[in-house]
């Protein structure tokens, strides 16, 4: 019986390992890829749609970033659900500093649905005026070429979506040090992976760009009224009703700097629940990536044998390289050093997270609870 578990846990040391030099060589050479050219004049209009909620001390760099883009016509709506939202003042501000960008600001008080950003993104869409639509949260900062190329890569036939990789912006808390982790060691790997093994058909959610054409093609965002991953039901239907779907090695970032670990864990266990049910294989695979996890389990169960040195220090290694690599060369991030030391542990909640997930189906979103039944709807409970 103690062979077997040591074999078991050597076959999943050996394919971790393998997936992990996989993921290193796909995310160099998704991040060596071109960006598609800027649009020649004239310049087709963009609207951005940005449902916006409350007041941080970044949010207004954040949202300046997509008034100062090297673009225009451009039309940029703020959604906002609540009329005595402390972000209100600053909202007004920005549109009188920016008159060129045509800045409108939506008040959004009605409930279409469980999902509060489609909702609000329902309520904006009847505000916006160009064919090319860019949907952006509130915590994103874009560099200012960043609506040329999503527009250049919009302008290419047949293309419905353009989504772009992220990177965690500064970082004040332990919370926001392990997402930033997260995102440069396992998730952005795992994005360039299935971009090149299987294709993307789905989008990821901090931007996207879609065309009227290919978002009344889905039946426009009342058809993501209640789902919870919307950023992946957007991208798979637009895949299905025949166009493609497009991720550009442009990379945006995310600015969450006080999130708390609590509050990491609980946006991963939701992540993971959601993930679970909307791609179950590639779920199931993810658990085998665990390298890290898998050669401390070998080394112990092993009773600490001389020999399961080499495969945790291997992994160990690639670990550390891939999200090294992911981070600092692929992303361009500046998460201080210190950070990557805190990997082995960031793993190991990532493995647990994982497992927790094939526990239940309820999430926590927003204050409220919600169970996510098998095609990835909310229910309210």
């Amino acid at each position: 019986m103690v062979d077997l578990v040591l074999y078991l846990f050597f076959f999943l040391v050996l394919a971790a390992l393998t997936y992990q030099v996989l993921a290193l060589g796909c995310l160099w050479r998704f991040f060596s890829r071109s960006l598609p050219p800027k649009p020649s004049p004239p310049l087709p209009g963009i609207s951005v749609l940005k449902p916006v909620k409350g007041l941080e001390d970044t949010t207004r760099e954040c949202l300046e970033s997509f008034l100062t883009q090297d673009y225009h016509p451009l039309q940029v709506i703020f959604g906002v659900k609540d009329a005595n939202d402390p972000l209100l003042p600053v909202l007004r501000e920005l549109q009188q500093a920016f008159p060129r960008q045509k800045v409108e600001i939506v008040i959004c008080p009605e409930n279409l649905g469980l999902n509060p950003k489609v909702s609000t993104l329902r309520q904006l869409e009847a505000h916006a005026r160009c064919d090319l639509l860019i949907i952006a949260d509130q915590d994103v900062k874009a560099g200012p070429d960043f609506l040329s190329r999503v527009a250049g890569a919009l302008r290419e036939p047949g293309v419905g979506v353009v989504s772009c990789p992220y990177r965690a912006g500064p970082v004040g808390t332990l919370g926001a040090g392990f997402e930033a982790l997260t995102i440069a060691g396992d998730f952005i790997p795992s994005v360039a992976t299935a971009f090149y093994v299987e294709g993307i058909r789905f989008a990821l959610g901090a931007t996207m760009g879609i065309t009227r054409q290919a978002l009344a093609a889905i039946g426009g965002f009342a058809t993501l009224a209640d789902y919870l991953a919307d950023d992946y039901q957007l991208g798979w239907r637009i895949a299905q009703a025949g166009y493609n779907v497009r991720l550009l090695p442009y990379v945006v970032e995310t600015w969450n700097s006080k999130m708390g670990f609590r509050e990491y864990l609980g946006h991963q266990l939701r992540w993971a629940r959601t993930y679970r049910v909307c791609r179950p294989g590639g779920y199931l695979a993810y658990g085998i990536t665990h390298a890290l996890v898998y050669a401390m389990l070998l080394f112990l169960a092993s009773g600490m044998a001389p020999w399961t040195l080499g495969p945790l220090g291997a992994a160990l290694a690639v670990r550390a390289v891939l999200a090294l690599f992911s981070e600092g060369r692929a992303l361009q991030g500046s998460l201080p050093w210190p950070y990557f030391f805190l990997l082995p542990l960031k793993d190991f909640l990532s493995w647990c997270v994982w497992l927790l997930s094939f526990l239940g189906d309820r999430v926590s979103w927003g204050g409220r609870a919600y169970r996510v039944t098998r095609e990835g709807k909310l229910v309210a409970e």
